[in-house]
């Protein structure tokens, strides 16, 4: 796929863009991060700040998010917040910086989503390796039916394996196609003081969009790993 012009491409030979879009995210992710733990502090954490603020926008994340993981996942959802809501909130991110000219985001790039989706596929499968045992987890793939049980085995990996092509897929499709789009309008003199600004709202609708199918995604997974019908 060929990317928009970034200031990434300028360290290329040097550095792959995806990785400095990468530790570009990171670093801000951290630093919002600081901001709110900052804020926090101030306000002692209980009275919330007057208006629409990032700590008011995070915490209402986390509560939607929360409220997913109770009715999904059940008891155990504590455990795997801390995963969800950085996977969210990181994607987030690395989505709205894409929509900025020239800086490029690490949703763009197959290979962060990628590692993203094999984080989130991997967890959920240890998490259903260790509710349920190795034999039960074992004899899950191989199905009820015992002569059936090698096919069974292997069209069972074969559909756990498409999930991380599922999560890959949908979200370098969608916010690559949706940069690129930004991008081009934006290489048009006259039509960027006034079309793209529809795209950039759209952009930002997909941007938290994606994010939250690729979290809610992730939690149906750790859900259907710790069901007791398994």
């Amino acid at each position: 796929m060929e990317h928009p012009p970034t200031i990434f491409m300028l360290l290329e030979g040097v550095i792959p863009s995806a990785l400095q879009a990468l530790a570009a995210c990171t670093l801000l992710v951290l630093v919002l991060a600081l901001w709110v733990r900052q804020s926090l502090r101030k306000e002692d954490g209980v009275i919330p700040a007057e208006g629409f603020t990032l700590r008011n926008f995070l915490e209402l994340m986390l509560e939607g998010i929360v409220s997913l993981m109770r009715q999904t996942i059940g008891p155990t959802w504590a455990n795997y917040l801390p995963l969800v809501g950085t996977l969210g909130f990181f994607i987030l991110v690395s989505n709205l910086m894409g929509l900025v000219p020239g800086l490029g985001g690490p949703t763009s790039y197959v290979e962060t989503n990628l590692s993203w989706a094999i984080l989130a596929v991997a967890v959920s499968e240890y998490a259903a390796f260790r509710h349920q045992g190795a034999k039960t987890y074992l004899s899950h793939l191989a199905g009820p039916i015992w002569w059936l049980a090698p096919l069974m085995f292997v069209v069972e990996v074969i559909s756990h394996l498409a999930r991380l092509l599922s999560l890959t897929i949908r979200l370098t499709g969608n916010m690559f196609a949706d940069h690129t789009l930004v991008a081009v309008f934006l290489s048009f003199p006259v039509v960027a003081l006034f079309v793209p600004w529809i795209f950039m709202a759209l952009g930002v609708f997909v941007a938290i969009l994606q994010a939250f199918i690729f979290s809610f995604l992730t939690i149906i997974y750790i859900g259907l790993a710790l069901e007791d019908a398994h």
